[in-house]
């Protein structure tokens, strides 16, 4: 795929993903780099196309060096010849090879360090430049040997001697040791003496990067993707109990990325900042969902709820990756999982109707919104015969 038409198709992602159907300009609030994170890692799972392109790529060159007897191999095999070993084809270096098959080729860099090789008879694997046996090759385990080895080049069955009972390994060199080199055979003899042939079996290749040895594009692209983040309490936010709109909105809330009034002046808008429900402090997502003192009266409901004594962090994302829930059973910590979200939601919503629609502000209507809310997503939890809501009151304070 062309670089220019990723990138067009990933704007098209972006547009709809903030902007709606209608692909209306609206303001991107998380890097795209955060949403395409895997959502164990805090993002939303989406892919990178041009990344997904190159894993995709990436997979005909697995599949050359496993379907030896497939006609398209064959036809790739005669055209541009084969690598030794035949685990790959050769590189396309002419001109007229600008095609399908030079771009994939390219790909197969991506292998490299990521197959290992299950050794048969030996034929097919590099004694000292393939992964065979151990996690890295042994030139690079042994450098000092490998560096006055006869055949640099050699395959794993020429040093292997058939001649004893077992066999043996018996590696070449081109010189006789020195007295300080000897130590350094005897550690590399040591490291292989486990390693057998099979001359009835093939040699293997193998992906690393899954535990059963087979490519994925799904691995590799996992692989090529990988970024380091800090802990994110994606298990609380994307709780099958609660709508996905409700989860959405919490992950914004957990990378402060809602647009409060303190998001609105970073984006150059002239406004006076100031929290709609408590008109006390300068309003920032953190503010509104813990430290506002509207909301501190529907946390102590929630606490009161569920008899728990609990002191609240001080962000919207500390709150849901300290909410564990272990002094409850298991019904009633299905529920608690849920309650924080719930939580986030009424606030957000009283926030919003104060801020749009002129309302005052009404802690009874607060109060009553997240305890209906939490009824109606979590009664299924409960499963004990039709569920009132009063019923259900009683049910979470007699855990």
């Amino acid at each position: 795929m062309p670089r220019v038409v990723s990138l067009r198709l990933e704007k098209i992602q972006r547009d709809f993903l903030w902007g709606g159907g209608a692909l209306e300009r609206k303001p991107h609030l998380v890097n795209w780099d955060t949403v395409c994170m895997d959502k164990r890692k805090g993002g939303l799972g989406v892919r990178r196309l041009s990344i997904l392109n190159r894993a995709l790529l990436c997979k005909w060159n697995w599949r050359f060096a496993i379907e030896r007897e497939n006609f398209w191999r064959h036809v790739i095999s005669r055209k541009f010849g084969e690598e030794e070993g035949g685990w790959s084809s050769r590189e396309v270096r002419e001109s007229y090879g600008v095609g399908f098959w030079k771009e994939i080729r390219k790909e197969g860099a991506l292998m490299q360090n990521k197959v290992a090789f299950l050794v048969g008879n030996g034929r097919r694997v590099k004694f000292w430049k393939d992964i065979w046996w151990g996690n890295f090759p042994l030139c690079n385990s042994f450098p000092s040997l490998y560096a006055f080895a006869s055949s640099k080049e050699a395959w794993v069955e020429e040093f292997w001697d058939t001649s004893g009972v077992e066999g043996a390994w018996s590696p070449r060199f081109s010189r006789p040791f020195n007295d300080w080199e000897v130590e350094e055979v005897e550690r590399l003899l040591l490291t292989i003496r486990g390693a057998r042939l099979s001359p009835l079996m093939e040699d293997r290749m193998m992906w690393k990067v899954t535990s059963n040895g087979s490519f994925s594009v799904k691995s590799l692209y996992n692989d090529l993707s990988s970024r380091r983040a800090g802990l994110f309490p994606h298990g609380l936010i994307w709780n099958p109990s609660v709508p996905s709109k409700v989860s959405f909105f919490a992950w914004e809330a957990s990378w402060g990325k809602v647009l409060t009034m303190d998001q609105l002046k970073k984006r150059g808008w002239a406004v006076a900042n100031r929290c709609f429900m408590c008109c006390e402090e300068e309003e920032s997502i953190d503010h509104i969902l813990i430290h506002c003192s509207k909301a501190r009266a529907l946390w102590d409901l929630l606490f009161a709820l569920f008899g728990v004594c609990w002191v609240l962090p001080y962000s919207a994302r500390e709150t849901l990756i300290e909410w564990r829930g272990f002094m409850l059973g298991k019904k009633h910590r299905k529920v608690w999982k849920a309650a924080p979200l719930c939580l986030f939601w009424a606030v957000w919503m009283e926030r919003n109707r104060i801020a749009f629609d002129n309302e005052d502000f009404s802690v009874h209507r607060l109060k009553n919104s997240f305890v209906c809310n939490l009824w109606v997503w979590t009664k299924s939890i409960v499963n004990e015969g039709p569920l009132t809501l009063p019923s259900f009151l009683d049910w979470l304070g007699a855990r």
